[in-house]
Formats: C-alpha cells, structure tokens, sequence
C-alpha cells in the first residue's frame, strides 16, 4: 500500500533527485557508458564493465554519504527516497559481485581451454558471457525501478512498509 507523505514541492523534487541519480547511473553509466568505451574506444568488454562498475561504484558511495546526511538533515520524505535508492543498489551490486566471479573464474581456467579463431580462450568467453547477462539484466530492472520510484517521489508518496521500517 502506498502512503502519501505531506511535503512541499520543493521537498518533492529533492526526493525526485534521489531516483534521477540512480536512473542516470544505470542508463548513462552503465549503458552508454560501457557501450560508448566498447565501440568508441576499441576497449574489450571486460575493460569496458570494470571502468564502469568502478565509476558506479563511486556514484553507490555519493549515495550512501547523502543517504547519512539526508536522515539528518532533510524532510522525511527526502530521507525514505535516498535510502530507497540506496536499497535498490543492491540489485546492481550483487550482479558486480556475480561478474566478477564468474569473470575471474574465467581468467583462471580460459588459458587452458580451447582458443577460438582470434586467440581468446572459449571457455574465457562463455564466462564472461555468462558473467554479462545477468548484469545487463539487472541493470534493464533498477532503470525501470528507479523510473517509477522518480515518478512516486514527485508526488509524495512512499510504500507504508517502506516507510514503517525506516520510521522518522
């Protein structure tokens, strides 16, 4: 169930901002990012999602610093929007922390494998692939979250259990 939380306009759109950091770090970052180094720059794929998941990890520690500052400072419904943000980079993380696993463990065992016709390991390939997708879909979901939410803080409201579990 969805509350509305009595806030000023102003208030309203700093909550928004919570939401537009966290869609702009899902979409530019990881998206045009990692395609804009892929194809731009000539990187490999793998150079191109560690620069980007080492730039969104920036942006992660600038949201749980604000988040802080926010339950000190700010409205109360400033305060539930940045912590919601910062809850739903957990979905983002926990596909980083998939990557690199499976990445990593493509890197200790691809050099033993088969090579493909271009040299790299096949096995090393299908890890990274594998270690891809995943990512990319986690990154498709937080958009669309972190859209909704941006469209929920602009009105005010925040889901009651939210709200119960982060109280004033």
């Amino acid at each position: 169930m969805i509350i509305k939380i009595d806030a000023t306009e102003q208030e309203r759109k700093a909550a928004k901002a919570a939401h537009e950091l966290f869609t702009i770090n899902t979409i530019l970052i990881h998206i045009i990012g990692t395609l804009g180094l892929i194809k731009l720059l000539n990187t490999s794929m793998n150079i191109a999602i560690g620069l980007t998941i080492v730039v969104s990890t920036g942006v992660i520690i600038y949201t749980y610093l604000r988040t802080k500052k926010a339950k000190k400072n700010d409205a109360y419904l400033v305060y539930l929007h940045w912590q919601m943000s910062l809850n739903r980079y957990k979905i983002l993380v926990s596909a980083y922390v998939f990557y690199i696993l499976i990445t990593s463990l493509g890197l200790l065992i691809g050099d033993s494998g088969a090579n493909s016709m271009d040299g790299t390991s096949i096995t090393g390939s299908i890890l990274t692939l594998l270690g891809t997708v995943p990512l990319f879909f986690s990154v498709l979901i937080s958009a669309v979250l972190g859209s909704g939410s941006m469209f929920n803080a602009g009105r005010g409201e925040v889901e009651q259990k939210f709200a119960q579990k982060y109280p004033q």
